[in-house]
């Protein structure tokens, strides 16, 4: 899923997009609006968009203004405007993408699948980043990232994020410090192997956790893993109890 911003002064404008991206484009979701470049650089150091969807002719600070202001914008911009004056001339010489008011549904279903290509592209670029980094041994490990794929995107999660994993036949879930949830079609055994080196403890066959998020055990039945996030109790096979504890020193 793509995720977007949508920039306007104008709430009928923004209104009139967010329907059109709902209705034509569903590879797209909008998590934020803005009516200003103020009001629009917090929601897009917050939230990190894909693209933000920007209108030029804003009252105070225009949509160039708001640009200028990002230190090294990371995300794809479609400009927005009802007018084809020297700022679009200017985006045209750039090779950025554009929609002239009011919106013809056909260009936008263009610019989105221009802007779908470039998310990808990005994303991979990331991932190989990822790997080298890896190889090169540059980052220390609480800072290490493992690459989540699901049916629509690849997601690079912090190692230190993830508080445990559960398996159900050849699918894992993650679950992640935030609440957010990645289920991925591999077995368990393989993360396994990958996240043992970074203090992860396979506590039952369709368990593994982070023992940096255990907080206790509970002696209950054969016992239970109590995770910091939310309480959750993630349950000890009887072969591995004695195990667990020495690992958990407790």
């Amino acid at each position: 899923m793509i995720t977007a911003i949508i920039v306007d002064d104008e709430r009928i404008n923004i209104d009139n997009l967010q329907a059109l991206l709902v209705r034509h484009c569903e590879d797209i979701e909008v998590v934020a609006t803005a009516i200003s470049a103020d009001e629009a650089k917090e929601q897009i150091l917050e939230l990190e968009p894909d693209v933000v969807f920007l209108d030029i002719d804003m009252p105070g600070k225009n949509g160039f203004d708001l640009l200028r202001s990002i230190e090294d914008p990371s995300f794809d911009v479609v400009f927005v405007t009802a007018y084809d004056d020297y700022g679009i001339m200017a985006v045209k010489f750039s090779a950025l993408d554009y929609l002239l008011k009011p919106i013809n549904i056909a260009e936008l279903k263009i610019t989105v699948s221009r802007i779908a290509q470039s998310v990808i592209a990005k994303r991979h670029n990331l991932r190989l980043n990822n790997l080298l980094k890896l190889l090169d041994r540059t980052l220390p490990d609480e800072q290490q990232k493992i690459a989540l794929p699901s049916l629509k995107e690849t997601y690079l999660v912090p190692v230190r994020d993830i508080v445990r994993c559960s398996s159900s036949n050849n699918y894992t879930t993650f679950f992640l410090i935030n609440g957010t949830e990645h289920l991925i079609s591999k077995p368990l055994y393989e993360y396994d192997e990958l996240l043992s080196p970074y203090g992860f403890i396979r506590c039952h066959q369709s368990h593994l956790v982070n023992k940096a998020h255990v907080t206790s055990i509970l002696n209950e039945d054969s016992g239970y893993l109590v995770m910091d996030y939310g309480g959750q109790k993630v349950p000890i096979s009887k072969q591995k109890k004695s195990s667990i504890k020495t690992l958990l020193k407790l």
